[in-house]
């Protein structure tokens, strides 16, 4: 079973270098059939210079491609577009992979009967986790720890930092959308919404801890305003395939005494002694804005639409790959709801 790693990145060449040093460890590097493939989405550091003395270094292992097209998501559909291995293993230029990473995945799809499996994801930050990041805060970092044992089936949502899937899988349900993930408009939740989309289709996931890589989390990532900047953005992203069971103007009155009241609340609740659950309140807060503000665009004429891969050609030419927009589905128990 050959394994295609697929790495986009954009401007961030010395973690890239780590991360693929870690996959290229000498455990790794003899653990079976695999290859490497980092897409560059128009890096203006030295990435392509790391790039190629990778491929110097391990010529046949290692491909480089650049897409031109920002955002993330375009940058991931053109590595499912030439990848060469029957199962793809996606991990972002932040992380470093465990020793045994390659041979993990291989041990996961050789025992049990799935189409995709969610890895093991640990925060790795030297300065240490805010003490107000509860674990709500670490799944929107990627970080995913749900314990030492499998889980078949596994119903939560996705994390490309460490996320394997059959190639022609990804394939079948259309990549992923251009307009979520970074570099994109909203900027987030291209992996939540891929996940719903396996589950719609029926396929069979799994959470698989002995897939391990550390997530690198900078100290500037860690602070609150980045994470209400994150919020707000995954809850615009979220609007995409996720209705409200409301009138939009009643959504809109809830919403606003939804983030007039969670800075008292998040107040009491640090008085209490309590800072995650403050941080909770007021990130809640601002995903539902970001959830509202999106609806509001939709309602004034942006189209609600996602683009899906419909052909997938052996190699990518000029024409690039055939895309269709279709309707953005709902799908169910993503519902936001009024409250109060």
């Amino acid at each position: 079973m050959k394994i295609t790693v697929l790495i986009a990145t954009r401007d961030r060449s010395a973690s890239l270098r780590s991360t693929l040093e870690s996959l290229f460890c000498d455990r790794n590097r003899t653990a079976g059939d695999w290859e490497a493939v980092v897409v560059d989405n128009g890096s203006s550091d030295d990435t392509p210079e790391v790039c190629a003395s990778f491929r110097d270094r391990f010529p046949g292992q290692f491909r480089f491609y650049t897409e031109n097209r920002q955002g993330k998501s375009n940058a991931l559909n053109l590595g499912i577009s030439i990848a060469r291995g029957e199962v793809l293993a996606l991990t972002d230029d932040d992380v470093i992979c465990a020793p045994d990473y390659i041979a993990s995945i291989h041990t996961v799809f050789e025992r049990y009967a799935v189409d995709a499996a969610q890895g093991r994801v640990f925060a790795d930050c030297t300065t240490g986790l805010p003490e107000w990041m509860s674990e709500e805060l670490h799944s929107i970092m990627g970080i995913s720890d749900c314990g030492d044992e499998v889980r078949i089936p596994f119903k939560r949502s996705l994390f490309g930092t460490n996320l394997a899937v059959f190639t022609e899988t990804a394939r079948a349900i259309g990549g992923f959308a251009p307009e979520l993930g970074a570099g994109s408009t909203v900027g987030f939740s291209e992996d939540t919404e891929f996940s719903l989309r396996l589950r719609h289709a029926g396929y069979r996931i799994i959470y698989a801890p002995q897939i391990v890589v550390h997530h690198h989390l900078s100290r500037h990532r860690l602070t609150r305003p980045c994470f209400y900047k994150r919020y707000f953005r995954d809850g615009r992203s979220r609007a995409y395939f996720a209705p409200y069971e409301a009138p939009l103007w009643r959504f809109g009155l809830y919403v606003v005494k939804n983030l007039i009241l969670s800075e008292p609340k998040a107040a009491w609740y640090r008085w209490k002694g309590h800072p995650a659950e403050a941080m909770d309140c007021q990130c809640d807060a601002r995903r539902q804005a970001g959830f509202f503000w999106q609806h509001c665009l939709f309602y004034f004429g942006v189209p609600r639409r996602l683009t899906r891969i419909t052909s997938w050609p052996e190699q990518v030419s000029e024409a690039g790959l055939a895309m269709e927009q279709v309707p953005a589905v709902d799908h169910p128990g993503r519902a936001q709801t009024v409250r109060g």
